[in-house]
């Protein structure tokens, strides 16, 4: 292994040990109440070193928002293998969704908190990339749509643009309604099946026959 290699190797692991422990404060106490200082602290480091590496305390934000955003890309590449039409695997990325929202929900609530609040791609290397990753989600939820124009499972006139942010946004949207609600686990599963059924018979062609969402209730 040459020099640059190594260089490059320790410049990589100081990296992931900054936004490790930026990742922990942010979930301990949140993003606007977590100061740099504190990072430094936790890895009994200078503030200066911190800013070796990332340039403010946006791009760390950047970088540990991007690992979860990543785990979430992940989910769906994951559970559209499974599934063989188009609109199958949309409704697979929805339930994927659901099961995010719920086993990374540290991740969820520093999205939710925070990812709104400066433009995607507007702080740096970081920013980009991050901005990336999000396109390549919304990327993958419109693929599948068109594949499902395609093999007759979703109607011709349906934008896939459209219906990926309208899909998305509402499964989103009665996630953080019915959490500020406190909704028990049954009611959240219901409404959620009714949501499913209500985009399926919604955008599936003619030709298709409705199904009912798993856990659903006929």
């Amino acid at each position: 292994m040459g020099t640059a290699e190594r260089r490059q190797r320790e410049r990589v692991r100081k990296e992931r040990e900054i936004i490790d422990a930026a990742r922990e404060l942010f979930f301990q106490k949140g993003y606007e109440s977590t100061s740099v200082d504190e990072i430094a602290a936790r890895l009994e480091i200078a503030k200066g070193s911190v800013y070796l590496y990332f340039s403010n305390k946006e791009e760390l934000f950047y970088a540990v928002a991007n690992d979860g955003m990543r785990i979430a890309l992940e989910m769906y590449e994951e559970a559209v293998k499974e599934a063989r039409t188009g609109l199958d695997k949309l409704m697979a990325i929805g339930r994927a969704y659901i099961r995010f929202w719920s086993s990374h929900s540290d991740y969820r609530r520093l999205l939710h908190d925070n990812v709104f609040r400066s433009p995607l791609g507007g702080s740096g290397p970081r920013g980009k990339e991050m901005a990336r990753t999000g396109a390549a989600t919304n990327g993958l939820m419109v693929a599948v749509i068109k594949q499902g124009i395609r093999d007759g499972s979703i109607r011709s006139d349906v934008d896939p643009e459209k219906l990926a942010f309208a899909a998305s946004s509402m499964v989103d949207g009665m996630l953080q309604r019915m959490e500020k609600r406190q909704a028990s686990e049954e009611v959240r599963e219901q409404m959620l099946s009714y949501a499913f059924e209500l985009v399926r018979a919604a955008v599936a062609a003619p030709a298709v026959s409705v199904v009912t969402a798993p856990g659903s209730k006929n």
